[in-house]
């Protein structure tokens, strides 16, 4: 059955349908949001209890998250038919409610546990997992126009932007996750090895931004404007995530937002030159980015390589950053650029292959 058909009214399990793949989308950003602003709490040594603010961000998301994946649920049961975009979003939201009982269960055997953790695990592999389902889900359930000359959907740019948003993040955190140096505790230790984890954050950070930005680009029709929105929006979630609560990290917000030239350049870059070279280019624009687009996180990261035995206090961390900039970028400039045009290509084939569900 097919409940968007052109020149007929919107079915209410339709409607329904479409707004719980929304409000599953918020709830993930919730999430998100909240887990990385729990990261920023552990390395500013505040009171780590189950709850605290940070954990009432990202579990509110999980239930917000868990209300709309029953409106999905409910919705595809009355039109006879689960997409797998519901179900893997529905998948990733169960994964989402095991954490919960999970990380309580841990927090009370352990105390203080590690950014790499099981519970973290799960967790991570929740939003991941349903934001990209959630994301799917909208191009797949938003209707057709009334348009007698054409099949296609159009998304609106806004709600582009707030499917991406929770993708981007998401696997951005699951980078985090596997090369930050923020995993050992009194009873575990599972930090990754130095050289392992920054060769995981250079090759993954330009991968996943080059792919996410054409991706996007593709899917807005092409046209200026909206990778650029969707970057500016994960910048400022960023920032008020991870440099906002450090204020010794407040004089580097305008280094920080400057990271949107080469952003909106890529944006730039792919609408005034249609062909496979810019798409080369932007990639690679994005891919070199990546240094200062995940800062102040990749500090961590990299000073586990060039001085192992300094420890990187919050307090000092933008000053470490600044230090190594010239001693690293020059190293990860070829990989993270040649990684970025990868990213590029793979964005350009998923937005094709989203494109033509947009069609049928």
């Amino acid at each position: 059955m097919n409940y968007f058909q052109r020149g007929t009214l919107i079915s209410e399990p339709a409607q329904r349908l479409s707004t719980g793949y929304i409000i599953l989308t918020l709830g993930v950003l919730m999430a998100i949001s909240g887990g990385t602003w729990d990261v920023t709490n552990h390395l500013l040594n505040k009171p780590e209890t189950f709850f605290s603010p940070p954990h009432a961000v990202l579990y509110s998301g999980a239930g917000t998250a868990v209300f709309g994946a029953v409106l999905v649920l409910s919705a595809s049961r009355a039109v006879k038919k689960t997409e797998w975009p519901a179900r893997l979003a529905i998948a990733g939201v169960t994964l989402l409610l095991v954490a919960g009982p999970v990380d309580f269960w841990w927090h009370s055997l352990f105390g203080l546990d590690g950014l790499l953790s099981p519970p973290h695990a799960v967790l991570v592999s929740g939003m991941v997992t349903s934001g990209i389902g959630a994301m799917i889900g909208i191009i797949y359930a938003w209707p057709r126009i009334d348009n007698s000359s054409s099949n296609r959907r159009t998304l609106p740019k806004a709600l582009l932007v707030l499917g991406m948003l929770p993708v981007w993040l998401a696997a951005a955190g699951s980078i985090d996750m596997f090369s930050l140096p923020f995993s050992d505790t009194g009873f575990f230790h599972f930090n990754p090895q130095p050289w392992a984890g920054a060769i995981l954050a250079m090759l993954g950070f330009p991968l996943i931004t080059a792919a996410i930005m054409v991706a996007t680009f593709s899917l807005a029709g092409r046209k200026f404007g909206v990778a650029s929105a969707l970057a500016g929006t994960f910048v400022f979630v960023s920032a008020m995530t991870s440099i906002v609560p450090n204020e010794a990290l407040w004089p580097t917000i305008p280094f920080y937002v400057s990271v949107m030239v080469p952003l909106v350049a890529v944006d730039a870059t792919l609408s005034h030159w249609r062909s496979k070279s810019a798409i080369f280019a932007a990639g690679a624009i994005a891919g070199l980015a990546f240094f200062v687009l995940y800062y102040p996180l990749i500090t961590h990261t990299f000073n586990e390589v060039v001085m192992p035995d300094r420890a990187v206090w919050a307090s000092l961390t933008g000053i470490i950053y600044f230090e190594m900039v010239q001693t690293v970028f020059p190293l990860v400039a070829v990989p993270s650029a040649a990684m970025g045009i990868l990213g590029a290509i793979i964005g350009q084939r998923m937005a094709t292959r989203a494109e033509l569900a947009l069609l049928k």
